[in-house]
């Protein structure tokens, strides 16, 4: 890239002194670029003659510049002080030779005729194969081939030079590189300590380049996203552990008692709570992991009341009844229907283990795609509305359950956009309320 810059910066500032746009005040820099291509013809036309004197002989390149030039003029001197190489042109050898009281390697200078006429020449000392020469050369025509003389001149006499520029700029990058980076490599090795235990780490910005923060952020959040997830993971499980705890022991403990009155169905309804359990965790889990599609069209209505219908023996046989209203025969939402049906069904079961014997829990479906769910039990107070939701939480430890399934129940509900609240009912007991997105059946 620094050779790639050099080369393009050389380019540029060449045309623009072509262009006349910089360089000294009438100075033509376009005609001085020519001045390269000519002092290689004419080096190439110096010979040695027996005696080891020296000669212009004009190659063939020479001489078709000669004949495409008429104004062309060149000479060849060991000295300028001394006599030009025999094949020299006589009028620039002599104004040269005139040059006596400066000592010079080399000059741009402009040469007037008496015909009035101004031409721009140079003249410098270059390493021939006969040793140093100057090599002068006037009145030559810029072509557009040019540059590429004076380009490869440059880069020659100004190798060192342009070696010397590269070695301390890259020597210089990679310092402020080494610098730059060192928080970058310090936040290697905190990644490096991250497990599946430690995923909670964050990447310190401090110190970090502006440059590289964007980065840095991006790993943070992608963390964050794993950390969520892994937590995500060990609360199911936990969730599941729990959750099935409860009913698995009172499922054991009613199987050791078979003389039980309602054995049968009590051990049915603790078989479908079980079922329950694991269906609701399974979903969850799906949702949460986005394997579960939740722009499925659901009939609220014809759902919740299948959810009804299987529940109704079950019901009846505990001493409860259930009944199910609906606005609308047909209320549609956006969903999954296994997820919503996992909802009702977590409501329906708590409000029958909260409805007294011979009472009826009420299910409705409204329009706008809300079920609500209604008992008349204790009720909840309102202090504790809230706070059902959370995972875990028991009234007491008295309260059959592990407090998982309400919490389950609104994660369930607001990935599908919704929400869900709890209010007291008009002759007391509980209403749930779920809404859902609904959208217009076709």
């Amino acid at each position: 890239m620094q050779s790639l810059a050099v080369v393009l910066a050389w380019s540029v500032t060449t045309l623009l002194a072509g262009a006349g746009l910089i360089g000294a005040v009438g100075y033509s820099n376009a005609e001085s670029y020519s001045y390269f291509r000519i002092r290689d013809l004419v080096a190439q036309s110096v010979v040695k003659a027996s005696d080891g004197s020296l000669r212009l002989e004009p190659t063939g390149g020479l001489r078709e510049e000669m004949e495409r030039i008429p104004t062309l003029r060149f000479a060849a001197f060991k000295l300028l002080s001394q006599e030009a190489l025999p094949g020299s042109s006589r009028e620039l050898s002599e104004a040269l030779r005139s040059v006596k009281s400066v000592e010079i390697n080399g000059m741009d200078f402009f040469l007037n005729s008496a015909a009035g006429s101004r031409t721009m020449g140079s003249v410098w000392r270059w390493n021939t194969e006969f040793g140093p020469l100057f090599i002068a050369a006037n009145g030559y025509v810029f072509t557009w081939t040019d540059p590429f003389y004076a380009f490869r001149n440059e880069l020659v006499s100004q190798s060192l030079y342009l070696f010397l520029i590269a070695l301390v700029s890259a020597i210089v990058a990679w310092i402020a590189v080494w610098r730059g980076l060192a928080p970058m490599r310090q936040a290697v090795e905190t990644i490096e300590r991250v497990d599946m235990d430690s995923l909670n780490q964050s990447i310190s910005t401090e110190g970090m380049p502006r440059e590289v923060r964007p980065f840095v952020d991006a790993v943070n959040s992608a963390l964050e996203r794993l950390d969520a997830g892994v937590a995500r993971m060990r609360r199911y499980t936990a969730n599941a552990a729990h959750e099935l705890r409860t009913p698995v022991a009172i499922l054991r403990a009613r199987l050791e008692n078979p003389e039980e009155q309602d054995f049968k169905t009590k051990l049915k309804w603790d078989a479908r709570r079980i079922q329950g359990i694991v269906e609701q965790l399974l979903i969850s889990a799906r949702l949460n992991e986005r394997q579960a599609p939740l722009d499925q069209e659901v009939d609220l209505a014809t759902s919740v009341r299948r959810i009804v219908a299987d529940y109704s023996p079950l019901i009846f046989k505990a001493g409860r009844r259930i009944a199910f209203e609906t606005e609308d025969p047909h209320v549609t939402v956006l969903g999954n229907l296994q997820a919503i049906e996992c909802v009702v069904a977590n409501l329906i079961d708590n409000a029958v283990r909260a409805e007294p014997k011979g009472g009826t829990v009420f299910v409705r479906v409204k329009i706008g795609g809300i079920v609500e769910v209604i008992d008349h039990g204790a009720g909840i107070a309102e202090s504790e509305r809230e706070m059902i939701f959370e995972p875990f939480w028991r009234k007491s430890e008295t309260t059959p359950g592990t407090g998982l399934g309400l919490a389950i129940v609104k994660e369930i509900v607001e990935r599908h956009g919704g929400a869900i609240r709890v209010e007291g009912g008009s002759k007391g007991g509980t209403v749930f309320k779920a809404a859902f997105r609904k959208t217009e059946m076709p």
